[in-house]
């Protein structure tokens, strides 16, 4: 930790709590508005540096601390963005150094009884992450988001901003939701919760492409580290055919235009998707060509329908923000797993998926969740809660995670399914979970603002249960009890059938016998990474971290677990060379039954007439 002028900065302690402590999310800032200024530099792209300057002015409070967030909304993790500043430095009106220390490792506090009522702070950001939540910048370009990169004057979120960016040179095109124009170097947000919500992609080799919707402009940004003929045509296509499906649904929003920003880089080890209130972040680990333009709709698919859930339409923990600290919320379930259902019915709507694709891809999501050991212990509300554990969250103690959690987007993408479809066979068809979604809508967003973020409120769970209840009439109460809250095993079959459909679920003829693990190959064999409480290898006494080395004494080093497996029947006794801890040891193995698994959902071909309405009715896109 730094301090300058240290006795200064103890002394004025007492005044800085009372003035310039961090206000709780949603209350009104006591202090007069700041007229704040942000400068961004691009100089340093070698060196992956980010020159910020900030400058607040009028100054009245003896001193004001600058905080960098520990998380960004939409990634329910804390990152600590701070780790990745360097030489922060504070000065007044005439350009004398003030003092400044940090309290926490997340804010700079600047003495500012002899700055003259202008406080201005230069600070380095390393960025070299292309990811939804970091930022990067090499000689290719920069990718900004901004809660990596910008602090906020503590107790002064709701001040207005503005922002002037420095390209390395003016062929350097800025794309993001700031502004239509690429050339434009000033910018300005009502807020600062705006102001990060805005990331931008600043580059001499993105395109832009735009085209209209419903009286709206909408672009598509690509930036392309390697590209193949004809991937880029059938992404524009694909994108213009989700914008039209999803704004078909939903009422329209109050932007007046929007950015999808696209990013194929096949050099990374795992894409991503943000949602932000006028534009997205979308990154492909892989080339634009078919296969990838393909997958980077679906996730177009989802994060544009975030524009409604859960940016606009938002639990009540999200918006306003503590960034300084966790903001929890049981409801992921819904503003993601709903989204990715969503998604995915746009995507059949849309034209982009036939029925059957349709259908198969909600089979895997039940093959998915069936075979997560977690499904018995963690609920769909728990899950929400707990994401800050597990959302891509950096994991330095062994967890358990394989065994006692599941994925709220996966969870909830099927509880959106079973939702829809009671909503659909208790109405006779007459309503859906398109009208939950439209009532909610109307009554939390388009209602008068509760906080300076902007319109509306947000809601919590019961208000989801009740919206139901108006909407169908039907209390859904126990449905939530039971799959909400509760981790009762879902009822697909059932559920499905009221739609003239039948989940079908079948054993792999060459399947081999389970061991109840997970692995991964090594040299030498076969490492253990969880293992299935209750399973094969559980009641034997393997262990996660055991290296199985051999099977019956045939060696694992240069040949798939499962061929092994595959010459033995179920019950059967099957030594195993294990290595734990440097020394070897043989283990007795009686072997499961297959649990590997084919799932699909097929239609019925004696489906009742009112179960083909209501199926005609979800798969037809009413």
């Amino acid at each position: 930790m730094q301090f300058h002028d240290r006795k200064a900065a103890l002394a004025t302690g007492l005044l800085v709590f009372l003035a310039a402590r961090t206000l709780a999310a949603g209350q009104v800032a006591a202090p007069s508005p700041l007229v704040i200024h942000y400068h961004l530099r691009l100089t340093h792209p070698s060196a992956h540096l980010l020159d910020v300057q900030i400058d607040a002015n009028p100054v009245k409070e003896p001193a004001i601390d600058l905080v960098l967030p520990a998380w960004s909304p939409g990634r329910y993790a804390i990152y600590d963005f701070a780790k990745n500043v360097q030489e922060f430095s504070a000065s007044g009106a005439d350009g004398r150094p003030l003092p400044w220390s940090e309290p926490d490792k997340q804010t700079w506090r600047v003495d500012a009884r002899d700055s003259g009522g202008t406080v201005s702070v230069r600070y380095r950001v390393f960025a070299n992450d292309l990811n939804g939540s970091f930022s990067e910048y090499d000689s290719t370009h920069a990718n900004l988001n901004g809660a990596s990169i910008f602090m906020y004057v503590a107790g002064h979120k709701q001040d207005g901003v503005a922002l002037d960016i420095e390209p390395p040179s003016r062929d350097w095109k800025i794309v993001g939701g700031f502004s239509l124009s690429t050339g434009d170097r000033s910018f300005a947000a009502p807020n600062y919760d705006r102001l990060i919500d805005t990331p931008m992609e600043i580059s001499p080799e993105t395109t832009v492409t735009e085209f209209q919707e419903a009286g709206k402009t909408f672009r598509i940004a690509v930036h392309s580290y390697s590209e193949s003929p004809g991937g880029r045509g059938e992404l524009e296509e694909g994108v213009r055919k989700i914008v039209r499906s999803e704004l078909a649904m939903m009422p329209a929003p109050d932007f007046d235009h929007y950015t999808f920003l696209f990013h194929f880089a096949p050099d990374i080890p795992a894409g991503d998707g943000m949602e932000h209130l006028n534009s997205t972040q979308i990154i492909m680990s892989r080339a634009l060509d078919s296969s990838g333009a393909r997958e980077a709709l679906e996730t177009a698919a989802h994060e544009f329908f975030h524009v409604w859930n859960v940016k606009r339409l938002r639990p009540l923990a999200l918006g306003p923000f503590d960034y300084s600290r966790e903001d929890y919320t049981p409801s992921l379930w819904f503003a993601e797993g709903v989204t990715s259902y969503y998604a995915y019915i746009h995507l059949l709507r849309a034209g982009l998926w036939t029925r059957e694709e349709f259908l198969q891809h909600l089979a895997n999501e039940i093959a998915q969740l069936e075979i997560e050991p977690g499904r018995l212990m963690m609920s769909a509300e728990s899950s929400s809660f707990h994401a800050w554990f597990y959302d891509r969250s950096p994991q330095m103690q062994e967890t358990n995670f394989a065994n006692t959690t599941v994925s709220y987007y996966n969870k909830g993408a099927l509880l959106a399914m079973l939702l829809d479809l009671e909503l659909r066979s208790r109405t006779g068809g007459a309503k859906s979970l398109d009208d939950i979604l439209r009532v909610m809508y109307q009554k939390f967003y388009e209602a008068p603002p509760a906080t300076y973020y902007g319109p509306g409120r947000g809601y919590e769970e019961k208000d989801i249960l009740d919206a139901l209840k108006a909407v169908s009439g039907n209390d859904f109460t126990d449905f939530f009890g039971k799959y909400v809250q509760g981790t009762a095993p879902l009822p697909y079959a059932e559920t499905l059938a009221k739609a003239g459909l039948a989940q079908r679920v079948t054993t792999p003829s060459d399947a081999p016998p389970s061991l109840g693990i997970f692995s991964r190959a090594e040299d030498l064999g076969v490492k253990i990474t969880a293992i299935n409480p209750g399973g094969a290898a559980d009641r034997a006494g393997l262990s996660r971290d055991d290296l199985l080395v051999a099977v019956d004494g045939a060696s694992l080093a240069n040949t798939p677990l499962t061929d092994r497996l595959k010459i033995y029947p179920p019950g059967a006794d099957v030594p195993f060379t294990v290595e734990r801890h440097g020394r070897r040891d043989r283990i007795t193995v009686k072997l499961d039954p297959p649990s590997s698994r084919d799932y699909s959902i097929v239609e019925s071909p004696d489906a009742t007439p009112n179960q083909r309405a209501i199926r005609q009715g979800w798969l037809g896109g009413r």
